[in-house]
Parts: C-alpha cells; structure tokens; sequence
C-alpha cells in the first residue's frame, strides 16, 4: 500500500511538473555518464596493476561455510580459506567426504568444523544453520558451491532427478541465503558467493536441468545484489562465480575441443582472490566472457553453426560419464 501511493505521488508529480521531470532525467543522464567514465577507468586501472598494489581484503578470523566442501573445488576452498586464516566450516551430505576434508585440514595445521546436511531440505538447513553460529559463530562468508549433474537428454529426465537437481543446485540457495542473511544485514556487512557455470549463460546440450538451475543461480545472485544495494546495504559484497567446466569428475567423460577443462585447483584460487578483490562477476576462463555475447549478436542459424561444428558442444557432451549414471526409473 505504501509503496503504491508512493508510485502514485510520484506519477501525479511528473504530471504537474513535466518540465521539472525532464529536468531530472537529464541529470540522471549525466551523472550516469560521469560516473561510467569514472568507473570503467578504474576497472581498467586495476586490471592493469599488480595485485600488491591492490587493496586486498583480509579474511583472517572469519567465519566462512562452503556447501558442497566435502569434495572437488569445495574441499580446495576450504583448504584455501584455511591458508588465510578463517574458521572454516564445511557443509555436504556425505559424512565420509566431510571427514577427508577435515582430515586433509587437519594434516596442514588447521581446524575445520563439518556438518552433514541434505541442503535440499528446508527445515533441516535452518536447524544446521542454527547449530553452526551457536557453535562456530555468525557466517561472513557464505559459498554456495554444492551441485548436481545428470546429463541427458530432456526426454531421458526422470522427474525426480529434475526436482533434486532445482532443489540442489538453486532452491538451497534461499534457505542457506535466509539463514545467514539477517546477521550480515544487522552489521551491513558479509560476503555471499555463488557458483554458477558458463552454462548458465549459455544453454548447453543434456543440461536441461543442470543449465537452467545455472541460468536460476544468475538471476537469483544479481536480484539479490539488487535488493541490497537498493536498500542501502552496500557493504554485504556479493561474487558470481561461472567456471567452465571443471575437471573434478562431474563431467568425467566430456572431451571439449576449443578449451581444455579447467583444473579445480586453479578454480579454487580464482575464486578466493575474487572474494578478496570484491570481484561482483568472474568467469573462468575470462575468454569465454568474450564469446556470451554472440548469442545476442548474432543470427540464431550461425551460433548453431559455431556451437554444433566449430566448438562442436553437443558431440563433446554426448561422451559425458559423470560419477555414475542415474537410473532411468
């Protein structure tokens, strides 16, 4: 109600003041235009500085959760996060993945704190939630890293492997968002990380679910961005991660032909300088950026052309293995 007679106000205010409205636009214009030069000067300033010159964020005592850290990039980041410091809690439903995760902590000097969660159940995030600040303390850093493949066709989907990859791979985002969330916003102040995919930009072929939950992931990271900065709470940092594929064995098998897998140690360490560098947006590798926006560009006919016999993306994604195949029933 507040809201829609403030739009009101608003509307009747450009109707009586047309001139005033005008006015106002092109001020926006212009401090707009200002701004941008500013602000695309000073990216290009500190894409061309050495790192030592940077101001660089100290995470050092702080509370960091990875979902998803008993294994692959996850298990790399919390030995990463450890290096530097922070308290480190890993999140995963297998206990056996959890326990080598710590043990691999544990062997380097540091302590890891590790619950077994299902992240795709409500209730059981927030009560997990709740026993990790009462016994770690409040999160500052929360990686949203846990995922799930399949591969297939859309016709060989069985519905419930599409309902545990949504549930996985973006519906677990809200709770483990709505968990940690209220703290940050109490202080103004927190880091939210989430791992997308390039194939969250590009839609890509037997990844009907797994590219959408992607494209889901995208939407849901920069609509939050949104509603913080609109809010006022511009100091909770947020980081979208989209890495080419990683050669974790999630997508054993695939055998891309322009660019070589990327190795999950070069992926954990991208993404801890892009969480100390307050990086909003990092694709992995930066040159894929440069290809996303061919889509738009270019007639629909030559991008398949250029997926199909140039970068041949569907054929490299038909020799996908994974970690063991879903059964069909």
């Amino acid at each position: 109600m507040i809201a829609a007679t403030r739009t009101e106000s608003l509307r009747l205010l450009h109707m009586e003041n047309p001139f005033k409205a005008i006015f106002q636009f092109v001020w926006d214009l212009l401090v707009f235009f200002l701004k941008a030069t500013f602000f695309t000067l000073e990216s290009i300033y500190y894409s061309l500085i050495p790192d030592r010159f940077r101001k660089i964020k100290e995470i050092s005592g702080q509370v960091v959760l990875i979902t998803g850290g008993g294994g692959g990039v996850g298990r790399l980041l919390a030995l990463n996060f450890a290096k530097l410091n922070a308290r480190v809690v890993v999140w995963d439903i297998n206990q056996e993945a959890i326990k080598t995760t710590v043990d691999l902590l544990g062997r380097n000097g540091f302590t890891c704190k590790g619950y077994v969660v299902d992240i795709s159940d409500r209730e059981q995030v927030y009560e997990r939630a709740s026993q990790t600040i009462n016994e770690v303390g409040n999160v500052e850093i929360l990686c949203n890293n846990a995922g799930v493949v399949c591969c297939r066709p859309f016709w060989d989907l069985p519905d419930r492997v599409i309902q545990n990859t949504y549930n996985i791979n973006i519906i677990s985002h809200y709770w483990t968002v709505k968990a940690f969330l209220p703290h940050m916003m109490q202080n103004n102040l927190g880091h939210i990380v989430t791992v997308g995919s390039v194939t969250g930009m590009l839609g890509t072929y037997g990844c009907s679910d797994y590219s959408a939950t992607k494209f889901a992931c995208i939407g849901f990271h920069e609509s939050l961005l949104t509603d913080l900065k609109a809010h006022g709470y511009d100091r909770i940092q947020m980081t979208l991660i989209c890495p080419y594929y990683i050669n974790t064995g999630m997508f054993s098998g695939v055998r891309p032909r322009m660019f070589p897998m990327l190795e999950p140690q070069y992926v954990a360490d991208r993404i801890i300088e892009a969480v100390r560098k307050n990086e909003v947006w990092c694709v992995l590798p930066n040159s894929i950026r440069m290809l996303t926006p061919l889509k738009c560009l270019l007639p629909a006919k030559v991008c398949w052309e250029l997926m199909s016999r140039v970068i041949r993306g569907p054929e490299s994604m038909m020799m996908f293995q994974g970690r063991g195949r879903v059964p069909a029933g």
